[in-house]
């Protein structure tokens, strides 16, 4: 509402209608009365019309900080669901991410695994066949000396030969242990590598969860701050109207 407005709702004239009515009533009253008597009653007149002006800025003053309040508060609300969106949005990104990732590291090791499973397979098959056949020529080599020795120390014979078997047969089985518990040393190695990049991941995101609540909380007390001197500055010039 304007400053007319204003006195035209309260039923009041501006400063110019008081001093054209005093001087008005000063020339059509009776002759009486000197110029000297109507100053008074033009200065009472104007005074009031200056109390009333004043009063009409004060309302427009607050009219204006009640609108700058709404305004703050419409954009307070506007930027907190700005943020808490943005918060969501990013926090299902990184929900997204990490299911991604989980599933992509369990496929990865579980093909990794079945590779590393066939692997050691056909390793162990062709170390069987390799045995096999070397055993076999033993075989053969043992059975063509004990046709030949028929005799007596057939026997020593015999146990020698046993022992050198039962020796032959622990170094194979000592040296396939040995490779058996290499691979599993390299698949522990791998699954501590993928478990440390999985936390890596996992600190990174509450990381960023941390930035996005100390951004919202700096925002907010800008839009207290400015809200504070927004006000005194209001009360500052409503103190300078008066």
């Amino acid at each position: 509402m304007s400053r007319k407005g204003l006195l035209r709702g309260t039923g009041k004239s501006d400063p110019k209608s008081y001093g054209s009515r005093g001087k008005g009533d000063t020339t059509g009253s009776s002759g009486g009365r000197s110029k000297g008597d109507c100053t008074p009653e033009a200065l009472i007149d104007s005074l009031q019309a200056a109390n009333e002006e004043l009063r009409a800025t004060l309302t427009d003053i607050q009219i204006e900080l009640q609108q700058e309040k709404g305004k703050v508060s419409r954009l307070e609300r506007e930027k907190v669901q700005e943020v808490k969106q943005a918060r969501d949005l990013e926090q299902k990104k990184h929900a997204t991410v990490i299911t991604e990732l989980r599933g992509k590291l369990h496929e990865d090791k579980m093909k990794e695994l079945q590779s590393m499973r066939e692997s050691l397979v056909r390793q162990h098959e062709a170390e069987l066949l390799r045995v096999i056949k070397i055993k076999d020529s033993e075989i053969h080599r043992l059975q063509s000396a004990i046709s030949t020795l028929r005799d007596g120390i057939a026997d020593k014979v015999k146990a020698a030969l046993a022992n050198e078997a039962r020796d032959e047969a622990r170094r194979a089985f000592d040296g396939e242990r040995c490779k058996l518990l290499q691979e599993l040393e390299s698949l522990k190695g791998g699954k501590k590598q993928a478990e440390e990049t999985l936390s890596n991941t996992l600190q990174a995101d509450k990381q960023k969860a941390a930035d996005l609540r100390t951004a919202h909380h700096a925002h907010q007390e800008e839009v207290v701050r400015i809200k504070r001197e927004s006000e005194r500055e209001i009360r500052r010039l409503v103190s300078m109207q008066m």
